[in-house]
């Protein structure tokens, strides 16, 4: 037997963790999404031509070229040939993503890692600039 005090408690606690139908929390948009797909490839082609002017701009200040697989290459073909390489090398990337991205849609979720990357790049040039 319960007393009047306990029914109406056990009542509210149950209300309390109910859910309601009428109260929706904001959908978290997804990587699938075409505004984040389109944030996502901007962000990429953006923060890899930042990061192509940054490098540029330390290699005149003559600063060392901090990414260790583009500084063999600029030390014997030169800056123009690293960045014809590094062009390149966006563009296959592109060419995958548009083969792919219907097929596997989770691929998007690499060239968002690859524009993080990419930021942190930009980022390490600019702390090196001001250093």
């Amino acid at each position: 037997m319960s007393l009047p005090g306990q029914v109406a408690l056990s009542s509210h606690l149950r209300a309390a963790f109910t859910p309601v139908a009428s109260i929706s929390m904001p959908a978290r948009p997804s990587v699938n999404s075409q505004l984040s797909q389109a944030l996502i490839l901007g962000g990429l082609i953006g923060f890899q031509a930042l990061d192509s002017l940054t490098t540029h701009l330390g290699l005149a200040l003559e600063h060392e070229e901090l990414n260790r697989l583009m500084a063999p290459l600029m030390a014997s073909r030169g800056e123009l040939v690293a960045y014809a390489v590094k062009g390149t090398a966006l563009a296959v990337l592109l060419a995958v993503l548009m083969l792919l991205h219907r097929r596997k849609p989770r691929v998007w979720q690499a060239y968002l890692v690859a524009g993080w990357l990419s930021a942190a790049a930009v980022v390490a040039n600019v702390v090196q600039l001001l250093l």
